[in-house]
């Protein structure tokens, strides 16, 4: 039940109910520049305090489930050297309720690409957020393909 209200909270803070996007075509090269900027902008929470990293993409239901990122997709960030672990794997523990991962128990920065579309030639919009114990953030970026690489504005 814990677990349940936890990921009914993910829910409401990170996305509105009515849309289910397919997630499968976030995994491209705008999909991996958006999470990019939410990692390279997330507040120093507990700072020396190790954390894991989870890639979710689309909505996260009322009811808690969660599309993850395939492994190919989080292998994309690799040379961030962060510890990223499957959504499948977290689940939630007091006190708090905080995510954790399954094997280690550490909290986890819960990454959302909510929602991401083409809106030209080269041009996307894209819905992220970010939860960490009982912070988080949604944001709209914009998203461009200038010399053959994809920059992001808030």
């Amino acid at each position: 039940m814990l677990s349940r209200r936890l990921f009914i909270l993910l829910a409401l803070s990170l996305s509105a109910c009515g849309r289910h996007p397919v997630p499968a075509s976030y995994e491209n090269d705008a999909g991996e520049a958006a999470i990019r900027h939410v990692i390279a902008t997330l507040p120093p929470l507990n700072p020396g305090v190790s954390k894991n990293y989870s890639i979710v993409l689309g909505e996260i239901t009322a009811d808690g489930l969660m599309t993850p990122a395939s492994d190919v997709f989080t292998a994309r960030f690799a040379d961030l050297k962060l510890k990223f672990v499957n959504a499948l794997n977290l689940k939630a523990v007091e006190p708090g309720p905080i995510i954790v991962d399954n094997a280690e128990r550490l909290a986890t920065f819960v990454l959302q690409l909510r929602e991401l579309k083409a809106t030209g030639d080269g041009h996307w919009s894209a819905e992220v957020g970010w939860s960490y114990k009982q912070e988080f953030e949604r944001k709209t970026l914009k998203l461009e393909k200038k010399d053959g690489k994809i920059v992001v504005t808030p």
